[in-house]
Formats: structure tokens, C-alpha cells, sequence
């Protein structure tokens, strides 16, 4: 019998109600299936695209427990929209209630969950609200009971690395950074620094899925597949694991049999669209599982979010951030094309699909939000990010060379143009300052601090070889190691690796997050360019180091030179020649607006002659005959500054003129275009406009100072047309 047939007997097996009941039970009927309806709707409703980036959490402020820098990692967020993350340098985890962010602001409040962790990394919850931690410092996986604000070791022994399977108390690890958990209470690990992942069973045992031989690259099964620095791993929908391949730059996916295979990017450390197998990625470091076909990366080096979508044209797009927005590393909320981000990391989603993510180059966290969420605000970089004064406060007195408080020379500056500025030629700004030593010397930290970045150390046996530390970047060293590459002293047992090429070269110097490196600590030597050069603050908010550093035995009394100005109409036409050191031009006839371009220079007691250091502030100001200001210039109007370099590499055209040139011809000419305005990390077009002046004989004068306070000026005679 057919199921109409059945349906129409069943139905004349039951007595008629009378009509009221009847009218009754429809009625019932429709309200039950609308409700069903909404409910159904509310399910299965998609999710309101995601249209800016918000910030949530900053740093700082008088209220609260955060700390004004900071690098929070892990995210995660509970049933009732609670939010998680772990500090990596105070080692601790905060809550943000659910009310506090739905209200909408940034917030500098959060509860303290628990502290004394070591470099904590990611973090994630269990289905009865459990939260567990990678302590990557420590080596081990912790749980949190949130109730009481316990915890307890999953896995590993504290402070003691390896690389062993087992029982909970026997296996090790090595700098675990990644975690996810699945339904069934697995936790799977990222074991960072040994290459592999692994997993703990709900009871205990811990065993490797795939990896662990040594770094490198391979896909295969078990120990024949291949990882470097894996950070990032997530539970698919199917129950395979999706990895972010840190060192690799590639998605790969682990099946429970122990299969590897690359599902997304080249190998190539960039950010590229496009399809998986072409797309590239630039350190991704965490995952965020949307469906069984999309996922989210956090590209960390790419400083972006980027979408891999799984469907019938398999495609990664970038959310926000990266090349996307040229030059985009930085602070920046609004919309997704257009904000920046600074290395973000671990992500989560809130309840309407937002993502709500820990963005270590910031110190923040942020939200990727829809238009209409009322969630987060605007940050002000100024307000959130560690300033020059508060981070000098923190270092002593020192060189880092031994003995720390012998002077030593300076052989270049912040924003001293490097290359040659030309149509094709590549020119850029000096981002740090230049200590020469010898070579081989032994170069020493600045500042106790923590290694922070997975991969920390960049250019393994390349002349720009660098360490990355949260506040001090050291360039042009061999890092860990003498002038014999043989290994320094100082560093924990396990904590720095070295890989060589085929020829027996080092190419690859791996340092594991969380190792300590106190101030005074030998981190590395000189290579064939004989100085160090020394970046100071946060990456992507850099400051002039002469500002952070306190130099024992510094001296400058020395003035700027200033060797020629020059004048020209807005299209660069000059209306004056460059004339003579010390020499004024002949008076000039000025209209409309017009360019002033100086070429300066400076030194420093004890400097070689030879040596030219680029200018820390430069400006003019408009003189009456009589010496007295023009409207509008009681105060020297001081238009390039460097304090900060813009975010904006390209900006280098807005300081120099063509033909400005150092670094490798053994010519030096810094040309300024002191009109323009650049200042603060913010870079625009400008002029002299002479229309704001009654007709008349003026004198343009031009100044010219070192960080020190030492002022060149030059008085040049002018006369305003109408």
C-alpha cells in the first residue's frame, strides 16, 4: 500500500472534532509550523557579509589589567559569546564578557583567568567548556577549568623539551604552538619546533600523526610526510585536520590515517590570489574552519585574513589586509579593502560569524565585522601603540657591543634614503640606526625580551641576516652563532637550530618562540658588512632609535650643513640653481605655488669626515624685510620629521628629489623636498603657496637640525609677485 493510501486510512480511523476544536488545532497547527519556520530561518539564515575591520581590545589605560604592549595569540570563544585570548610575554589568559563587547567601544578591560603561563599560544574549548592552552615555553598542553581558574598539565613536562610519544607524563614536545580539539575530546597539536602533529587521546596517550623526522618538505604518509614550523591546525567537518604550514608558506591536510597532502599555496613566502595550487601565503599561522568547503587563514607575514574556498571553483582571496592595500602593515580600521593589519594570528568566530581575532603586530584584538555591527571602534595608533618615551624608559644605558658603555661611532640614520632615486632605479628609507663594529664582533642585546615570532630570524647566510624581537630588530649579524659559525653560549638548551645547504652553508637559523633573551646576552656576530643595524619599536611603528636608546658617552655639537637650496614651480621647473656652499642665490620672483628643495647633510663628533648623516628635522619660514614673521610663521613651520617612517615605502618620493642617493656608489646627496609633509609615519604632498602672502619683498629661510638640536639655517631673499 502506497503511503498517500495509508495516510487516508489512518485519517478515517479517527472520530471528527466538532468545529471549534477543529479551528482550534488548525490554528495550532500554523502557529507550531510558523515557529518551526523561524527557528528553521534563524538556523539556516546566512550570515551578514563581513564589511570592515573593528578594533575591540587595546592596550593600556588606567583601567584594568592589560599591559601597554602586549602580544596576544590565541582566541577563542564560548556558548554565551565570551571571549578568550592568551598573552604570550606576561603568560596569561583574560575573558571579555559578551555584554561588555556587544555594547560596542574599545575596550581596555578584561578579567585575568589565569597567569604564570609561559609564552601561552593557541587556545581552544572542549564540549564541557574546558579551555586548553599551547603553552609553547613551557613545552606543555595545559587545561584551564574556567569554574575554579585551575590548571592542570594535559601533556608534556614543564620546562622540558623532546620529541617522544607515549603516556601523558612520558611524551614530550617542543614548543607547541597550534591546538585544536574534536568532538569526541582528541587534542591535536601543532608540535612546532618538532615538525610534526600530534595527538592526545581523551586518555591520555600521545601519539604522532605525521612529521617529526626533521624539517622540510613532503607530502606522504606518517613519518614520510614532511612539515616546517607548523603553528596553525583546525578540525575539518569530515575530521581531517587542516594545517597552516608556518615555514612552508603552504595549507596542508592531515587524514586520521596519517595522509598529508598540500591543498593550497606554491611555497613562495608572498601573498597571492588565485586558484589553491597557485594561490602563495607569507607565514599563515592559524585556521578557522567556516564549512566543509571554506576556511579562514590568518597570513601572519602578509599582515592579511585570507578566504579559502573549497566549492566548484576552488579559489583564496584576500579578506582585508596584505597586497591588497600596498604597503598595508600597520593600524587602520574601516573597510576590508582599505584597512591594515599588523601579523595577525589566532581567530574565532563570534555568534553572527563575525571573527574576532588576536593581531600580535598591534598588540590588539580585532573583529572582522558586517556593516551594521555596532561591535568595536576605531583605534587611534597614536593612543594604542607603545610610544618612544614609554618604551625608553624600560632599557639601559648600553651599546650593543662589549664593554656596553665604550662609545662607539654612528654611521647612519633613521630615514637617510638608500639606492638612488630615479625613474629605474629602486630607492627606499633607512629604518634603523647604524652601529659599525668589526667584523666577527660580537653583538649584544639591547633589551631583555622575549622571542615572540615563530620564525623569528630572517636571511639565514645572507648579508641582511636578522633577529626579530616584539621591540628590537639586530640586522646584518650571523644570529647565534661566531665568525666560525660555531654556536654562542647563552641560549637554552634546544632553543636555537641551525640547518645547512648542500655545500654546508648555514641557510636556515630557527629560533623557538618563547625563548628568553636577557639584555647584555651575546645574540649573534658581525657579518661582512662590519655594523649592526638597529630597528627600535613594534614592527610597523618603528621609531627613530636616537630616540629609545640611551648612548653612553654620546656626543654631537656638530651642525648640519646645509650646502644648497633650491626653488622651483610646482611642475618642477627650477627658478633657481643650486649656487654655491654659503652662498645666497640672487633674489628670486616667486608666484603661485612653488617647491623648496634643500640638499643638507650632518655629522657627529668624532664622525670620519667623510661620513654623511642624514637630517632628523628639517622646515622654513617666511620672513617680512624686517625680519619679522609672516602671517602664519610666528613658529617655524617644520614639515619633515623623522620620528617615525610612513607605512607607505613609496613615501621616499615625497622626501627626496631625484638624484638623492647613498648606500653603495660611495656618493651621498640627500636633496629634501621640505615643502612636502612627512611626519609622524604620515606622508603628503605640499607646497609653498605665495598667494597667501601680500606682494612684497620677503626672505625665505630654511632650517636644518640634527636630533641633537643643533640648527643650520640659510636666509634667502625673495620677492611675491602678484
Amino acid at each position: 500500500m502506497n503511503n498517500r493510501a495509508t495516510q487516508a486510512r489512518f485519517r478515517n480511523n479517527i472520530p471528527r472534532p466538532n468545529t471549534r476544536l477543529r479551528w482550534l488545532a488548525g490554528t495550532a497547527a500554523l502557529l507550531l509550523l510558523l515557529l518551526i519556520a523561524v527557528v528553521v530561518w534563524l538556523w539556516l539564515r546566512p550570515d551578514a557579509p563581513l564589511e570592515r575591520i573593528a578594533t575591540m581590545i587595546v592596550p593600556g589605560g588606567s583601567a584594568g589589567p592589560l599591559k601597554r604592549h602586549h602580544e596576544p595569540f590565541g582566541v577563542a570563544v564560548d556558548d554565551d559569546a565570551n571571549i578568550y585570548f592568551a598573552e604570550s610575554l606576561t603568560g596569561t589568559i583574560y575573558r571579555v564578557e559578551a555584554e561588555a563587547f556587544e555594547a560596542g567601544g574599545i575596550l581596555r578591560e578584561a578579567s585575568i583567568i589565569i597567569d604564570g603561563l609561559d609564552t601561552p599560544s593557541a587556545i581552544a574549548l572542549d564540549e564541557d567548556g574546558n579551555l586548553f592552552v599551547a603553552n609553547t615555553g613551557a613545552h606543555t598542553i595545559v587545561r584551564i577549568d574556567l569554574e575554579s581558574k585551575r590548571s592542570s598539565i594535559v601533556a608534556g613536562k614543564d620546562g622540558v623539551s623532546g620529541n617522544s610519544d607515549g603516556t601523558a607524563d612520558k611524551a614530550r614536545f617542543n614548543g607547541p604552538v597550534g591546538l585544536a580539539v574534536g568532538e569526541d575530546g582528541a587534542i591535536f597539536v601543532a608540535d612546532t619546533y618538532n615538525d610534526s602533529i600530534r595527538m592526545i587521546a581523551p586518555g591520555g596517550t600521545v601519539t604522532t600523526i605525521a612529521g617529526g623526522r626533521e624539517p622540510g618538505f613532503a607530502d606522504g604518509t606518517g613519518g614520510d610526510a614532511l612539515f616546517d614550523t607548523p603553528c596553525g591546525i583546525a578540525v575539518a567537518e569530515d575530521g581531517s585536520l587542516i594545517v597552516a604550514d608556518t615555514g612552508n608558506h603552504r595549507i596542508r591536510r592531515v587524514e586520521s590515517t596519517g595522509k598529508v597532502t598540500t591543498i593550497a599555496g606554491t611555497g613562495e613566502a608572498a601573498e597571492v590570489d588565485g586558484a589553491p595550487q597557485s594561490a602563495a601565503f607569507d607565514e599563515p599561522i592559524s585556521i578557522l574552519i567556516n564549512n566543509e568547503r571554506t576556511f579562514y587563514v590568518a597570513d601572519a607575514a602578509g599582515s592579511a585574513i585570507r578566504l579559502c574556498s573549497f566549492g566548484e571553483n576552488p579559489v583564496v582571496t584576500t579578506l582585508s589586509g596584505g597586497e591588497a592595500n600596498r604597503w598595508s602593515t600597520g593600524l587602520l580600521d574601516g573597510k576590508l579593502a582599505v584597512a591594515k593589519l599588523n601579523r595577525p594570528a589566532g581567530m574565532a568566530f563570534l555568534p553572527d560569524g563575525e571573527i574576532v581575532f588576536a593581531e600580535t603586530g598591534n598588540g590588539l584584538v580585532r573583529a572582522a565585522v558586517s556593516e551594521g555591527s555596532t561591535i568595536g571602534a576605531i583605534a587611534d595608533p597614536k593612543k594604542s601603540i607603545l610610544q618612544a618615551l614609554e618604551m625608553r624608559d624600560l632599557i639601559e644605558p648600553r651599546w650593543p657591543f662589549d664593554p656596553p658603555q665604550n662609545r662607539r661611532d654612528i654611521a647612519g640614520t633613521l630615514g637617510e634614503i638608500r639606492g638612488e632615486r630615479l625613474p629605474d632605479h629602486d630607492a627606499w628609507f633607512h629604518n634603523g640606526l647604524d652601529i659599525p663594529g668589526a667584523y666577527g664582533e660580537t653583538v649584544h642585546a639591547i633589551l631583555s625580551e622575549k622571542v615572540t615570532r615563530p620564525l623569528a630570524v630572517f636571511g639565514a647566510g645572507g648579508t641582511r641576516e636578522r633577529l626579530r624581537l616584539p621591540l628590537f630588530e639586530y640586522i646584518h649579524l650571523r644570529v647565534g652563532r661566531d665568525a666560525g659559525d660555531r654556536p654562542l653560549q647563552g641560549f637554552a638548551n634546544g632553543a636555537i637550530t641551525f640547518r645547512r645547504d648542500s655545500s654546508g652553508q648555514i641557510n636556515v637559523t630557527r629560533i623557538r618562540r618563547g625563548t628568553q633573551i636577557k639584555a647584555g646576552q651575546a645574540i649573534g656576530t658581525l657579518n661582512q658588512l662590519n655594523h649592526v643595524h638597529l630597528v627600535a619599536g613594534p614592527a610597523g611603528f618603528e621609531f627613530n632609535a636616537l630616540a629609545v636608546l640611551k648612548l653612553p658617552g654620546i656626543i654631537d655639537t656638530v651642525a648640519p650643513m646645509i650646502e644648497s637650496v633650491r626653488i622651483t614651480r610646482e611642475d618642477f621647473e627650477p627658478l633657481t640653481s643650486p649656487g654655491e656652499t654659503g652662498k645666497l642665490p640672487p633674489q628670486i620672483r616667486l608666484s603661485g605655488r612653488v617647491r623648496i628643495i634643500v640638499r643638507a647633510w650632518d655629522q657627529i663628533d668624532g664622525n670620519p669626515r667623510y661620513r654623511k648623516l642624514g637630517l632628523y628635522r628639517l622646515g622654513y619660514r617666511i620672513l617680512r624685510e624686517d625680519g619679522s614673521p609672516a602671517p602664519g610663521f610666528n613658529a617655524p613651520r617644520y614639515t619633515i620629521v623623522f620620528d617615525r617612517l610612513p607605512s607607505d615605502f613609496e613615501a621616499v618620493k615625497m622626501v627626496y628629489t631625484e638624484g638623492s642617493q647613498s648606500g653603495y656608489q660611495g656618493i651621498t646627496i640627500f636633496d629634501y623636498l621640505v615643502t612636502n609633509q612627512v611626519s609622524g609615519g604620515e606622508a603628503k604632498e605640499s607646497f609653498l603657496d605665495t598667494g597667501e602672502f601680500a606682494p612684497g619683498e620677503y626672505r625665505l629661510q630654511v632650517l636644518a637640525e640634527d636630533f641633537f638640536g643643533n640648527q643650520a639655517k640659510r636666509d634667502i631673499p625673495i620677492t611675491i609677485m602678484k
